[in-house]
């Protein structure tokens, strides 16, 4: 098991890997994107031990309420808690680290498909009061969103940022440069993030030169204030975006089964009629009496005949039985 020191080692090492470039900055991004739901301290240190992971928990709450087991020998992401009174090194893992037990269940990780882009821009355009000339596709209305969210907070978030770096070789007071390149990496980052996890390509509309000020940021504390902000704007969104997806997901669906339904119906209803009125008497070279029975065929009602003739045949002598074979 990992100490607490060596860990807090990791997370320092690994604000100095994200933030040594535009690219090694959005590989982090991508990570963020996917687990938006955990803060800026667990998803990096999840980046830096599984940047692949999707969707992470303790072993109990995976056990208990997912049921699911975690496979032997699979290695934990190791975190830092700061919940309790004293810090200590937790562990996690990811859904790709488990099997199903019995009754267990699978995280449902939604996926924006292409044919409900139209109705989320639609909702999201909406609910965050998007102006007409930024309505006419997706990404125009999530870099809307981003940079209302950035200029709502800003003046708040300047003022946290001053009294936490007061002092330091990183003060953002007085600091033009750090304080334009902090606001700019807030919203292309916080766009870049709603883009990847919807599916879309950010760099359709981003240039990297517009993440070069992340290389100011490369003290893990002052990188904490730029992925906090970042973390705490975004999930919000993010989990607006997921419930709406499931819920485009779950009508569709409904429409199916109804649409199903209603064409089951039609054909029993086709069908009822035509055995009422006699229609359809003749299908696929099968003869059906009105009264919906089979007739009986000529070498049916032969049969007593036959059976006459056979015994008449056997009392001559002219037929031999089996058994006396």
């Amino acid at each position: 098991m990992a100490s607490l020191y060596e860990i807090r080692g990791l997370a320092e090492y690994a604000a100095e890997n994200v933030s040594r470039s535009p690219k090694d900055w959005m590989k982090y991004l991508d990570t963020a994107a996917r687990l938006y739901r955990y803060p800026f301290s667990d998803t990096l240190l999840i980046y830096a031990q599984r940047p692949s992971a999707t969707a992470c928990a303790s072993l109990e709450l995976w056990n208990e309420k997912m049921g699911r087991w975690v496979n032997r020998g699979a290695k934990g992401i190791a975190l830092i808690d700061d919940s309790g009174p004293r810090r200590r090194v937790r562990y996690v893992f990811d859904v790709r680290d488990t099997h199903l037990g019995r009754g267990g269940r699978t995280p449902n990780l939604w996926k924006l498909e292409e044919r409900h882009r139209e109705a989320l821009r639609d909702y999201l355009a909406d609910t965050y009061s998007v102006r007409e000339d930024r309505r006419e596709i997706l990404p125009s209305v999530l870099w809307e969103i981003a940079s209302d969210m950035k200029d709502e907070y800003m003046i708040e978030m300047l003022g946290q940022l001053y009294q936490e770096t007061d002092g330091t070789k990183f003060s953002f007071r007085n600091n033009s440069t750090l304080t334009a390149n902090f606001s700019l990496l807030l919203e292309n980052s916080m766009f870049y993030c709603l883009c990847v996890r919807c599916g879309l390509n950010p760099m359709e509309y981003l240039e990297e030169a517009e993440f070069a000020g992340i290389t100011d940021f490369h003290d893990l504390s002052v990188l904490t204030l730029l992925g906090s902000r970042i973390s705490e704007l975004m999930e919000p969104v993010l989990i607006d975006i997921g419930r709406t997806v499931q819920r485009l997901n779950l009508e569709e669906s409904k429409k199916e089964v109804e649409k199903s339904l209603h064409s089951v119906y039609n054909e029993f209803s086709t069908l009822k009629r035509e055995s009422e009125t006699g229609e359809g008497e003749k299908k696929d070279g099968t003869d059906i009496s009105q009264k919906g029975r089979l007739p009986v065929s000529k070498s049916d009602s032969d049969i007593p005949l036959l059976q006459k003739k056979l015994s008449s045949e056997r009392q001559k002598g002219l037929l031999i039985s089996p058994k006396s074979r």
